[in-house]
This record gives structure tokens, C-alpha cells and sequence, in this order.
């Protein structure tokens, strides 16, 4: 179903809308409604494809088990997505879990530490952090044959990524940057 933004404010929604939280969604429904179901594939077919035992994968998209970092690099690579967005669903899942389990507790629990007490992160950490997340965002556009946001060819050069180079001296100089400040 899809509805219009310029329809948002006259739809109703008292049928769906009860005030209660949407419990936690586990990878494997996404697995199952987004991935399979969509293209009738079975779970028996997808282990295969990944070459691991089919139990692990019944057991994913049952929500009995967890996806594990070797079961999202296989399903990244068989779907073309993200290792991390695999990781990232078992994460938040796992947190929301926790978090209406015994969140209300820890906040009872623990007090937290005094801002002027706690630890400052190294600023390398921060331009490792973003010379990552810099290399990330270029080798992506390179694997979907893009340069700066252009088709592969429209930059009038030899469509090779150099996008990447340019992103990886950037970040360096970031890094080279922060270091001598510290």
C-alpha cells in the first residue's frame, strides 16, 4: 500500500492506530518478506545458494536465531546488499529486545557517569572514523558504477572510479591532519 504524502493529512488511520509500540522485527521477517517471499524463493533454495545448512537459515527466518557476521557477509553478497545492513537489523532487534526487557531496571539500576568525568574519544578515532565512512561512501559508488553521483561515463573520463582515489586522499589528509594536532 502506498499513500501519497499530499494524502497523509486526510487519511484515517484509527483501524491501524492503537497507541500501542510495534513490537521488534526480527532480520529473519525481513529476510522472509522483503527477500524471499518476492521472488517465491524457498529457505531450503536460499541455503543452498549460500552454501550453509538450511537449519540456520529455517532458524533466522523463524526469529529462533540470530544473524550471525558470516551469515550477513553470505546474504550481502548473494543480495547485494550491505554486511551491515544485515548486522544493523540484528542490532536493533536485539537492542528493542533488551531494552523492553530490562531497560526500565537499568535506568533504575545505574546512575550514570558525571559529564565532566567521563572519557573524551581520541580525536584519531574521529578521523578514523570518518576516512572509514569516506572510503565506504567512494567504494560504493564505485561498485554501482557511479563517480560522483554520475553514470559511469557521463564524467568524460575513463569511468574507472577515480572518485575513490579522490576520497581516499581526502580522508588520509583528514587523518594526517588530526594526527598532527594531537
Amino acid at each position: 500500500m502506498v499513500i501519497k504524502r499530499s494524502e497523509l493529512a486526510s487519511t484515517d488511520f484509527s483501524d491501524i492506530a492503537t497507541g500501542e509500540r510495534i513490537s521488534a522485527v526480527h532480520p529473519g521477517e525481513v529476510l522472509r518478506v522483503e527477500f524471499l517471499d518476492p521472488r517465491g524463493m524457498s529457505v531450503n533454495a536460499l541455503a543452498l545458494a549460500l552454501r550453509v545448512p538450511a537449519p540456520r537459515i529455517n532458524d533466522v527466518v523463524r526469529g529462533k536465531r540470530g544473524v550471525s557476521t558470516e551469515t550477513a557477509l553470505r546474504l550481502a553478497r548473494y543480495f547485494g546488499t550491505s554486511a551491515l545492513f544485515w548486522m544493523n537489523l540484528q542490532i536493533a532487534y536485539d537492542l528493542r529486545v533488551v531494552t523492553e526487557a530490562s531497560g526500565a531496571q537499568i535506568e533504575r539500576e545505574i546512575e550514570p557517569l558525571p559529564l565532566r568525568d567521563r572519557p573524551k574519544p581520541p580525536k584519531t578515532q574521529a578521523a578514523h572514523a570518518r576516512a572509514a565512512a569516506l572510503a565506504t561512501s567512494a567504494a560504493q559508488r564505485v561498485s554501482r558504477g557511479t563517480a560522483r553521483g554520475k553514470p559511469r561515463g557521463a564524467t568524460g573520463g575513463s569511468g574507472t572510479g577515480s572518485s575513490l582515489g579522490s576520497a581516499a586522499r581526502s580522508a588520509r589528509r583528514s587523518t594526517i591532519t588530526s594526527s598532527r594536532k594531537a
